[in-house]
């Protein structure tokens, strides 16, 4: 018997892709090959007489003609399906036929199994393999789309509209850093004025030596240098120079610092607007590289999109390949099942003795005549005067009968007895 799926289709779909007919058909072939029909026939010893003086091709010819496969189909629903088939093995020896049969039936449920195992097994092997190949492709892929968005870090379509607006702000800055500039430039000449106007302006200081020093002239061309006011004059003289020296002009160093700071100040936004510049550059440069970048990045992706449809669906598919080799090796898909083991023949399945006898004799008195008659046509003879009248077309003027038999008559009393002539045969003329 044909056993369905015991798990519903609807659940569990069937991996066996060939119909039942296609699937006997290929396990017949693997059943009456070379080395199985070979290996039974050792086993249990058949054809014992015509293994010697035949080949063993003739003998394996005649034990493929001796197994019988019958299919059984319904016309239900509309189609021709087959739900069993009948195993047989024709043998002389009754034990030896229902042995052989037995054999057989263990074959082809062996084979189903295997084949329904194997086909699950190996198309759920093949979607691993498959999924396994599209994921490698995948993370190819993946590193493939880090490597453009490394190369056109800045230039992808996400940030171009960000590079726009930075481009915007770089662009305010270098307005401000030149108006800043400007502004500091125009300070620091301003300060310039103003030092050079604090270095004209007299000092307090410088006013009090040169006073000094005129005391000191004066004193010096009346006195000897020794005189104590000459003395004092001079050292008079000594400390308004010291003061000179070590009192600052008064606003001269700040002005000078502010205008140092200035420049500082100027320096550092000259390098900050450069920064800027450059990295606007670096913009349109990116930018410009923005068309290709999209171009490339949008074709890994679509890509990446394809195949990643596939393996979602592909690793679906193997999950339910795997549930249906595990179906079948736990024997709950379609299979075959034994209905009838194989039975000890009870009758011969050629013609009986009887018929056999009958067929014999009626053979025997049909060929015996045949040959009668035919042996009479080809001998000529011709029996009795109406036999000669029709052959010559006249009747005879008279028959002169002609006796061979030895004295006492010829052949036995019965025979004599039944045929009056006694083997006695007559001439005509």
């Amino acid at each position: 018997m044909i056993d369905s799926q015991l798990i519903p289709t609807t659940l569990v779909a069937s991996p066996i892709t060939s119909v039942a007919n296609e699937r006997i058909a290929k396990i017949r072939q693997q059943v009456v090959s070379r080395d199985s029909l070979t290996a039974i026939i050792v086993e249990h010893g058949l054809y014992a007489d015509e293994r010697a003086p035949l080949p063993l091709d003739d003998v394996l010819n005649k034990m493929r003609g001796a197994i019988g496969v019958d299919l059984v189909g319904t016309t239900e629903n509309g189609g021709d399906r087959t739900i069993a088939f009948t195993l047989s093995f024709a043998y002389r020896d009754p034990a030896t036929a229902q042995a052989v049969t037995r054999t057989l039936t263990d074959m082809y449920l062996d084979a189903d199994k295997r084949i329904r195992t194997e086909q699950a097994s190996g198309a759920a092997a093949f979607m691993g393999r498959r999924a396994d190949e599209l994921q490698r492709r995948l993370g190819a892929l993946e590193e493939s789309r880090r490597s453009i968005e490394a190369r056109y870090a800045g230039a992808l379509p996400s940030q171009v509209a960000l590079s726009a607006q930075s481009e915007s702000t770089l662009r305010a800055e270098i307005a401000r850093i030149d108006a800043e500039s400007q502004g500091l430039a125009q300070q620091a000449s301003l300060l310039a004025a103003r030092e050079r106007e604090i270095a004209q302006a007299p000092r307090p200081e410088a006013e009090a030596l040169r006073r000094a020093e005129e005391r000191l002239n004066q004193l010096s061309a009346t006195y000897s240098d020794d005189y104590p006011e000459v003395v004092a004059a001079r050292a008079s003289v000594e400390r308004q120079r010291a003061t000179l020296n070590s009192v600052p002009r008064s606003g001269g160093e700040v002005v000078q610092r502010e205008i140092a700071a200035g420049r500082e100040r100027i320096q550092m936004l000259a390098g900050r607007r450069a920064q800027l510049v450059a990295s606007m550059g670096e913009m349109d440069r990116r930018t410009a590289l923005a068309p290709q970048a999209s171009y490339e990045l949008t074709m890994v992706e679509r890509e990446y999109d394809n195949l990643r449809r596939q393996y979602e669906d592909l690793r679906e598919k193997q999950l339910d390949a795997q549930v249906a080799a595990n179906l079948q090796a736990e024997d709950k898909g379609e299979r075959f099942s034994v209905v009838d083991e194989p039975s000890y023949p009870y009758q011969p399945i050629g013609p009986g003795r009887i018929m056999l006898l009958a067929v014999g004799l009626i053979g025997g008195l049909g060929l015996g005549s045949v040959l009668t008659i035919g042996f009479e046509l080809l001998r000529g003879t011709i029996h009795g005067e109406a036999t000669l009248a029709r052959i010559i077309g006249s009747a005879p003027i008279g028959i002169v009968p002609l006796d061979r038999r030895p004295a006492g008559g010829w052949g036995p009393g019965w025979l004599r007895s039944i045929w009056p002539g006694g083997g006695r045969e007559g001439h005509a003329s």
